[in-house]
């Protein structure tokens, strides 16, 4: 197998934000009760729940959804609920994250697919029990009617244009029947629009055509015991391959990308040389419930964004390490997937170095947080003792320190035609080594001004040479509730001595 060498940069993060994703399948309700358990029943030898939190959550193909959603991608989300308050209480859920639910598909006979979990204890700490789980479901095909109208639904989509792609979410709960798939991916042909899908039928064929096709290492394994039964493999790397195979050859999907649990993630197809494989980024396991559904709905939006299906496999792969440190179904916002890129790229190479459209957008998501972002500016030729210093000093302002970097032009016209000493590339990677500078943005004009308007940072730090009224940006950061602060300079160091020192050297 090969590993891949070059990674996925912020840029490829924020690309998925303009995308439109049209998932199709079985929507799940998933209802969390949490409580207290201090005695056994006297009815009889069970435990006592005392309720103490209740929650619910979109579950499968709603999940995708959510996913796709909460990353700011546009969510169109087709599937079969009941006409009952279920429904209502998953509509309401599935509106609040964004997602469009105008192609869902209401059935007076099918009630909406419900599991209930018990839980003793706090499902956020390591001591949870799952007590019991209750599911409510009707698993009846899809009728004639019902499939005309998801596909005169998709077709809609698919006419609006921009940058799509089809999830097919199978959870076998009878919407999805072949004839459905097979309409779906046939359309998506027409439109030239990549099909993901997430199977769980063992007819591997159904969903022939597929762009991508996402099976997990259980529902690999058992597809090789119907098509290639009593196989034996030497090592582990041989079974994923023959896998793979299997699923290439027998549903005639173009890549395949399966889910290793925590081996990582494998991807094989004719979109790429070889087979890739990358580990696993889990930074701690809590439950890999629905971390399948964010896998799936990150290669979705990557493909739609024009990403490769490299690409698409590694930021896929990172999302789901991410979902699976959280407890239950749950989503990833933007700013956690960039923090976890971050402290990934930290450890191999640094890519900090950002355009200004991308930093306004990941600004704009650190307000949703209630994050607090620091802006800082300056030339950084020759970083030295003084400017680590200060840049340390500037990050503990904050929760995100961005530094805005004078380019090349800018640092001559400010220092004379001898500077810069290093070019703005070389400046950058240096700065984009230090943990406490998260983020780089580069401007050609004289002063940060136009970046600090567009950034609307929530601190403005500059030297403590300066005064808040000499400071570019002051009255402009104060203007919306910000703050100004000049932090204390380390005495006797400054790019200029360090080079008149270097040439009384020479």
């Amino acid at each position: 197998m090969i590993k891949m060498e070059r990674h996925s940069t912020p840029e490829d993060v924020l690309s998925l934000k303009n995308t439109r994703i049209f998932i199709v399948g079985d929507i799940i309700l998933d209802t969390y009760i949490e409580g207290k358990v201090s005695r056994i029943s006297p009815e009889a030898p069970v435990p006592v729940v005392l309720e103490t939190h209740r929650k619910a959550v979109p579950g499968g193909a709603g999940n995708v959804a959510a996913n796709v959603a909460s990353m700011g991608g546009a969510a169109f989300l087709c599937g079969r609920v009941g006409n009952d308050s279920e429904a209502n209480v998953l509509k309401g859920i599935l509106e609040d994250f964004g997602i469009d639910i105008h192609s869902l598909i209401i059935s007076k006979e099918i009630p909406t697919t419900t599991k209930m979990r018990i839980v003793s204890g706090n499902m956020l700490t390591s001591g949870a029990q799952q007590i019991v789980r209750v599911d409510k479901e009707k698993n009846e095909q899809i009728t004639q009617e019902e499939e005309t109208r998801v596909l005169d639904l998709y077709e809609n989509f698919l006419k609006f244009g921009g940058n799509r792609c089809l999830i097919i979410s199978d959870y076998g709960k009878g919407f999805l029947s072949k004839t459905l798939i097979r309409s779906l991916i046939k359309l998506s042909k027409q439109y030239h629009t990549p099909v993901v899908t997430d199977p769980k039928s063992e007819d591997v064929f159904r969903y022939a055509g597929s762009t991508v096709i996402k099976p997990n290492l259980n529902e690999g394994r058992s597809v090789l015991k119907v098509l290639k039964p009593g196989s034996l493999f030497s090592n582990f790397d041989e079974e994923m391959n023959t896998i793979a195979d299997c699923y290439l050859e027998t549903s005639g999907s173009e890549n395949l990308v399966m889910s290793l649990s925590e081996h990582g993630v494998m991807c094989k197809g004719k979109n790429i040389e070889g087979t890739l494989k990358i580990n696993t980024h889990a930074l701690q396991v809590s439950d890999v419930s629905g971390a399948g559904d964010t896998l799936i709905s990150f290669l979705a939006m990557s493909l739609a964004a024009g990403l490769s299906i490299e690409r698409a496999t590694e930021l896929g792969n990172i999302a789901a390490g991410i979902a699976c440190g959280k407890a239950g179904t749950a989503t990833i916002s933007l700013s956690e997937f960039l923090e976890a890129l971050k402290i990934r790229n930290e450890a191999i190479h640094p890519e900090k170095l950002m355009s200004l459209d991308s930093l306004v957008q990941i600004s704009q998501d650190l307000k949703i947080q209630n994050k607090r972002s620091v802006f800082t500016n300056g030339c950084f030729d020759i970083l030295h003792a003084g400017h680590v210093d200060y840049l340390q000093k500037a990050r503990s302002r904050g929760d995100l320190l961005i530094v805005g970097l004078n380019s090349d032009s800018s640092v001559s016209k400010l220092k004379g035609p001898s500077r810069p000493v290093q070019t703005s590339s070389d400046r950058a990677a240096i700065l984009a080594s230090l943990a406490c500078v998260d983020y780089i943005v580069i401007f050609e004009e004289d002063t940060p001004i136009e970046l600090i308007k567009a950034l609307k940072p929530n601190t403005l730090v500059k030297g403590a040479d300066y005064t808040i009224e000499n400071t570019i940006g002051a009255k402009e950061v104060l203007s919306w509730g910000g703050n100004v602060e000049l932090i204390s300079l380390l005495p006797g160091r400054s790019t200029t001595s360090i080079i008149q020192k270097a040439q009384i050297g020479e």
